[in-house]
């Protein structure tokens, strides 16, 4: 039955039986004896093809059986490294999802650390906002994900591993100006910067004079401010690296906000050996970097002109 699984999951999510016997290397007609061998062991219709099979319609039982098929083959995939965890405890392949900015900044330096400490784990990375993220992981996509963005569900574990201030950035040399009278570099809708945008600034939207630059990553936005084109809502980690390098600057005069790096499991997901020794690196690896920050920050306050803010970064 798990093979008649595989095929229903990939025909909901193409929603194509030609390209779901593609992507399965079996012929059309095995696609179709597997729907139906699905359909007649529940007594359901689970999918209905429209005029000339050109559009396929996924029923409520149809959307019920492709939720808990892949729970079913989630736990099938950890149910091997579970199995052997006597004889290979550090070893497994996960699927990791997170936000832009983590992804960005902060993922390839941990992954370099962790590959050397867990060579036999390897993790895939899958980059998104985190609307797409947390969409993701409630259909079991990934084995877990760290995201900036505040969210509330109950089917996720929720873990804050990082506290990440949020600071406003301007080109050099930029004359201060008024919240409304700037114009704004923001990323797309779904992204917690985004909503940590709207949520600072939200109440002036109206009133602002330009209409904000809508950009869909952290190195885009940066960049679009180091180029003049405006001022922009975004991480202190990210920003102070673009200082120590002469690039921009950070606007002390205007308003600043926090958010947390969140790490989401689902409740009813397989979390094998090698989940929790991620979950476990993952979290020691945002806490240093908490410490580190702290340093930064103590270090903004202070006067001592003998340390480098760039020296601090890198410790």
């Amino acid at each position: 039955m798990l093979e008649e699984l595989k095929t229903f999951i990939e025909v909901v999510e193409l929603k194509n039986f030609t390209k779901a016997a593609e992507r399965l290397n079996i012929s059309q007609p095995t696609v179709s004896l597997h729907i139906k061998r699905l359909e007649d062991y529940f007594d359901e219709v689970f999918i209905v093809r429209g005029k000339k099979q050109k559009r396929l319609v996924i029923t409520a039982a149809g959307t019920r059986m492709y939720r808990q098929a892949k729970k079913i083959l989630n736990l099938w995939k950890s149910t091997y490294s579970y199995v052997r965890d006597e004889l290979d405890a550090a070893a497994g392949n996960l699927i990791i999802g997170v936000t832009f900015t983590i992804g960005e900044y902060f993922m390839p330096e941990f992954l370099g650390e962790f590959n050397k400490s867990f060579p036999n784990i390897k993790v895939e990375v899958e980059i998104g906002n985190t609307q797409k993220i947390s969409e993701l992981l409630a259909s079991y996509k990934i084995n877990a994900a760290i995201v900036e963005g505040n969210i509330i569900d109950e089917r996720f574990y929720k873990q804050h591993l990082y506290e990440d201030k949020l600071v406003v950035i301007v080109p050099r040399g930029h004359e201060q100006k008024k919240m409304e009278e700037e114009r704004w570099i923001i990323r797309e809708k779904g992204s917690g910067t985004r909503g940590q945008w709207e949520y600072l600034v939200g109440s002036n939207l109206k009133e602002l004079k330009y209409k904000p630059l809508v950009l869909n990553s952290n190195f885009a936005v940066k960049e679009a401010v180091r180029n003049g084109l405006g001022a922009a809502l975004i991480s202190e980690y990210i920003a102070l690296g673009a200082v120590a390098n002469g690039e921009l600057t950070i606007s002390r005069e205007q308003l600043k906000g926090r958010r947390f790096f969140d790490l989401l499991l689902a409740k009813d997901g397989m979390h094998d050996k090698a989940l929790e020794i991620f979950c476990q690196k993952i979290s020691e690896f945002f806490q240093n970097k908490g410490k580190i920050m702290r340093k930064a920050e103590n270090f903004q306050k202070s006067n001592e002109k003998n340390l480098l803010i760039e020296d601090v970064l890198k410790d």
